[in-house]
C-alpha cells in the first residue's frame, strides 16, 4: 500500500512540474481581464510557461492602476535546448478562438537581437481584441444604427401620416368646386348639343336658298351683260358706268358663290361667319 501511495504522488509530482526548471519574467499590462494562474505563455507558437500570479501596480505619478503578471517560463525545451527571451520581445495578450481562454504570446523582434532578456526583468504587453469582442463592438454598432433607424424611420412615419391628412383634407375641401365644375360644364355641352341639334334641319333648306339665289344672280347677270352688250352699242359714252355696274355684280356673284359652299361645308359658320375671298377689282371684263 505504501509503494502504491509513493507511485502516485510520484506521478503527481512529475506530471505537476514541480520538478521542471523555471526563472521568473514580469509582464506590464494595463488590464488584468481573462488573465489567471492558468494562463498559457507561448514562444512563437510554443508553450514555455503560465502566469503565476497577477498584482495590481498603483502609478503614483497619474494616479492611475495597472497590472503586473508573474510568469514562469520554462528554463529547457522539451530536447533540452535552454529557452532564452531576446531583448525587445513583446507580450501580446489574444484570444486564437471564441471558445479557447486567451493565452500571452511572447513576439521577438524582427533585428534578431542576441541579447536575452534577464530573470526578473520586465516586458511590456499590448492586448488584441478577440474574435467575441470585435462581435460585441458590432452588435453594439449595429445596436445603435438600429435605433437610429427606428427613430428616422418613426419620424418619416409621422411626416407621412402628417402629408396623408392634409391631402384628405385638400380633397375633402376641393371635391365640391369640382363638383360644380363639372355640373357646369355638363349643362354647357347639353346646351351646345340642342343648339347644334336645332342649326342641323335649318341648313339644309338655307343651303337651297342660296343655290337658288344664286341661280338667278347667274341669270341676272347674262341677262344684264346681254344689256350691257346692246347699251354699248347705243350709247358708248355710259360704258364706263355699265361696266363698273357689270363689275359690282360679278363681285356679288362670287361672294354669294362662297358662302355657299363654306356654308355646305361647316354649318356652324353660320354663326361664326364666313371670311370673304380676296376679289381683283381692277380686272375688267372682256
Amino acid at each position: 500500500m505504501l509503494g502504491a501511495i509513493g507511485v502516485i504522488l510520484g506521478t503527481l509530482i512529475i506530471t505537476s512540474g514541480v520538478l521542471e526548471r523555471r526563472y521568473d519574467l514580469y509582464m506590464r499590462t494595463a488590464s488584468a481581464q481573462d488573465l489567471t494562474q492558468d494562463t498559457r505563455v507561448f514562444l512563437q507558437g510554443l508553450a514555455v510557461g503560465r502566469v503565476r500570479r497577477v498584482d495590481p501596480v498603483q502609478d503614483t505619478a497619474s494616479g492611475g492602476l495597472s497590472f503586473v503578471a508573474h510568469l514562469a517560463i520554462d528554463a529547457e525545451f522539451p530536447n533540452g535546448a535552454p529557452v532564452t527571451v531576446p531583448r525587445g520581445t513583446r507580450a501580446v495578450i489574444e484570444q486564437l478562438n471564441p471558445i479557447a481562454p486567451p493565452v500571452i504570446q511572447l513576439i521577438v523582434p524582427d533585428n534578431g537581437a542576441r541579447a536575452a532578456v534577464e530573470p526578473g526583468d520586465t516586458i511590456p504587453s499590448e492586448r488584441r481584441q478577440g474574435a467575441m469582442d470585435v462581435l460585441g463592438r458590432l452588435a453594439t454598432d449595429l445596436t445603435g444604427e438600429l435605433q437610429l433607424a427606428i427613430r428616422d424611420t418613426r419620424a418619416m412615419l409621422r411626416q407621412t401620416t402628417r402629408a396623408a391628412a392634409d391631402a384628405q383634407r385638400l380633397v375633402t375641401a376641393s371635391t365640391p368646386r369640382v363638383e360644380e365644375a363639372l355640373d357646369q360644364l355638363s349643362r354647357s355641352l347639353e346646351r351646345t348639343d340642342r343648339l347644334l341639334a336645332d342649326l342641323g334641319p335649318r341648313v339644309g333648306p338655307l343651303s337651297d336658298s342660296l343655290m337658288a339665289v344664286l341661280a338667278d344672280t347667274r341669270q341676272t347677270l347674262k341677262q344684264v351683260n346681254g344689256l350691257a352688250e346692246t347699251a354699248d352699242a347705243l350709247a358708248g359714252e355710259n360704258r364706263a358706268a355699265i361696266r363698273e355696274t357689270i363689275q359690282h355684280l360679278h363681285n356679288s356673284s362670287v361672294l354669294l358663290e362662297h358662302f355657299a359652299d363654306q356654308v355646305s361645308r361647316r354649318p356652324t359658320r353660320l354663326l361664326t361667319g364666313v371670311e370673304p375671298p380676296s376679289l381683283d377689282t381692277n380686272r375688267k371684263r372682256p
